[in-house]
């Protein structure tokens, strides 16, 4: 089955072409190929088991893919080491919190500062106040992170992956677990870091709606492969993603 794709792509800061991954004989992606293009956010939806997380940790190099390229910033990097990725600019997160508990939240936020032979104490710093306070974190910075909220924790996660200044950001469902005044705050914070940064995004979340307002395009996966790919209103409007995933419209969004 071919993916149903909705307008074309001309440039793009991550690009991954025909990406497959087999566990034994299992096949959680089946030429899996998207875009990313320079300050764009793109969300990421399907079914459990769809291959969602399976993608992304190919992408981020947890995984190594049966076949397939991933290339970033015009690179092929599909055989480059996370590590190797993450100093590049390639970040991420996780679904579930890696943070150090035992640790304040700037002590948390530096540890994702890569160290060199010539570092200066002062301008790391620096950066770990600058990140705090854009993150909301700034009067936070001395308490030990097992303190705070899950919300704010999943904000020293982020602070953390962009600290570094990457140029591509790959979530894995930042909004499990929030409340929905915490979504609120993240989709307005990640919108205003893009913005900012000129990030480029790649998010998967279970919560349609955070996805869609959040987005420029969605990637629908089902079985391992792309589905449809376009602008969030045509993917809630697309009648293939409707019977795999969204289930049925409302009445007035059926007739629209």
């Amino acid at each position: 089955m071919e993916p149903r794709t909705s307008g074309g792509r001309t440039e793009a800061r991550l690009q991954v072409r025909e990406l497959s991954k087999n566990f034994g004989g299992v096949r959680a992606l089946r030429t899996v190929t998207l875009d990313v293009g320079p300050g764009e956010t793109l969300g990421l939806i399907g079914p459990n088991g769809s291959g969602k997380t399976t993608l992304v940790n190919c992408v981020s190099g947890v995984l190594t893919p049966s076949g397939g390229t991933v290339v970033f910033e015009g690179r092929d990097v599909t055989k480059w080491t996370r590590a190797r990725r993450a100093r590049a600019g390639l970040a991420r997160t996780y679904q579930s919190l890696r943070l150090f508990k035992g640790l304040t939240v700037a002590e948390n936020v530096e540890a994702g500062l890569v160290r060199t032979s010539d570092d200066r104490a002062s301008e790391r710093q620096a950066r770990v106040r600058d990140i705090l306070d854009a993150h909301g974190l700034g009067e936070l910075s001395g308490a030990p992170v097992a303190d705070l909220s899950y919300g704010l924790q999943r904000r020293v996660e982020i602070a953390r992956t962009l600290v570094a200044n990457p140029s591509v950001l790959l979530l894995d469902e930042p909004a499990a677990g929030l409340a929905d005044e915490e979504t609120a705050g993240l989709r307005d914070l990640l919108v205003e870091t893009r913005t900012r940064l000129g990030l480029s995004i790649l998010i998967i979340d279970h919560d349609v709606s955070f996805i869609m307002e959040i987005s420029d395009r969605v990637t629908v996966l089902d079985d391992g492969r792309v589905l449809f790919s376009g602008s969030p209103q045509e993917v809630a409007q697309d009648p293939g993603v409707i019977t795999a995933y969204l289930g049925t419209p409302p009445a007035d969004a059926a007739h629209a």
